[in-house]
């Protein structure tokens, strides 16, 4: 027996007795390792290994310890972002990335070398995630977003409502910004996703770990929070009772429409 298949006979019988109930077999540990050539020897953390090896092959019982691991991993987060909103999509973004197979590659938990202990290694992909996480929720604050563009060009089926809306384009256009800026970041993010990425509702869903209604609901929260933030503005600009403002918030209504009619049968009723 070679120095190498001693190690992982070592590994396997480590992991093993620290994780009795995780079923994977010997030869499939074995098999896992053997094109891998950034093991090193010795193996230092043999018994997480074992773990990551049965976590990247889905079996249940070291899918649920990797999981109380970036568990225990999540309070360093809140150096960041203390609120538990980030917690959660920061863990979710994490296991999607950590435990989902892509395509014909293994999850990418399946990378980890035994060097460092496992605890350490995800704790490091938690926070690097963390750092992903933060910039896109301060880009999403900061940059005029693709979407509110995407959105106020898309033509419609009503030639005289976009006649009024460039009768007022300073006066519309002010106050779909604002109404598009006042929204939670997660809404921006999400409707930048569908406009900008033209992300599937199924995409959205499994990048937040929710299910697709869920992610329709929160596009239907946010169509109608920009309808009435778009006519709170255009009353502080137009007279209440002008009959523009009801144009411009019809138009704005049918782009919407217009905007997530794509996705609508995607989500089952």
């Amino acid at each position: 027996m070679t120095n190498r298949s001693q190690a992982i006979a070592q590994a396997f019988a480590e992991g093993s007795a620290a994780y009795p109930t995780v079923a994977l077999g010997r030869e499939q540990f074995a098999s896992a390792l053997s094109t891998r050539d950034d093991i090193s020897l010795p193996i230092t953390h043999g018994a997480d290994l074992f773990l990551a090896i049965a976590g990247s092959v889905g079996d249940p019982a070291a899918l649920g310890r990797v999981d109380a691991i970036l568990t225990d991993a999540a309070p360093s987060l809140r150096r960041y972002d203390s609120s538990d909103s980030f917690l959660t999509e920061v863990l979710q973004r994490v296991r999607i990335s950590m435990l989902i197979s892509e395509g014909a590659s293994a999850p990418r938990i399946a990378r980890y070398d035994g060097r460092a202990s496992l605890g350490a290694w995800l704790g490091v992909c938690v926070m690097r995630m963390g750092l992903y996480v933060l910039r896109t929720h301060r880009n999403a604050r900061e940059v005029p977003t693709e979407w509110v563009d995407e959105l106020a060009a898309m033509p419609t089926a009503h030639p005289e409502l976009e006649a009024v809306r460039d009768r007022y384009a300073e006066t519309f256009g002010a106050a779909w910004r604002g109404a598009c800026a006042a929204l939670p970041a997660r809404q921006r993010a999400v409707l930048r996703m569908c406009f900008v990425e033209c992300c599937s509702i199924e995409t959205i869903a499994a990048t937040y770990g929710v299910h697709r209604v869920t992610v329709w609901r929160w596009l239907e929260d946010a169509k109608q929070k920009l309808l009435d933030g778009t006519r709170a503005r255009l009353d502080e600009r137009l007279r209440p009772d002008d009959p523009s403002t009801q144009s411009l918030l019809t138009l704005v209504r049918s782009k919407l429409d217009l905007g997530l009619s794509q996705l609508h049968a995607m989500v089952p009723r």
